[in-house]
């Protein structure tokens, strides 16, 4: 059975980690924290198919996340892009030449040091997308 077609609307969430400079008296300490992530799917998505009335999210296709990460307890080391991308996705279902995003599919989010993938599709619909 197929899972639901990822859509413009739809959205990626993960647990990302952040580093935060912490005041010490020793000087700032940098400490890896978790900061929720909850992009919205809003960009480099189709301009042709589309699903339930807006356009099919695909691989490649990013969120924004909202509202941006804050930083707990002292300043981000290296500030959060706040953006997410679609990196897996139907293994037959095509659109536009790229695979189909489906709920469930993984996405990249920020992360420090280096993006990761850790994030998950999360869409709804009567639209379903197999494979």
């Amino acid at each position: 059975m197929g899972q639901p077609a990822a859509k413009q609307g739809d959205t990626i969430t993960a647990l990302d980690i952040h580093i935060i400079m912490i005041p010490s008296p020793g000087g700032p300490v940098p400490t890896p924290l978790p900061h929720p992530f909850n992009g919205i799917i809003n960009a480099n998505l189709s301009s042709d198919v589309m699903v339930m009335g807006m356009p099919a999210a695909t691989v490649g296709s990013t969120a924004d996340n909202m509202p941006p990460h804050i930083p707990q307890g002292g300043p981000f080391q290296i500030p959060p892009r706040n953006k997410g991308q679609i990196i897996t996705g139907s293994t037959t279902v095509f659109i536009n030449g790229k695979q189909a995003a489906r709920n469930g599919d993984t996405a990249l989010t920020c992360n420090d040091p280096v993006d990761l993938p850790v994030g998950t599709v999360v869409a709804v619909g009567t639209v379903m997308i197999g494979g």
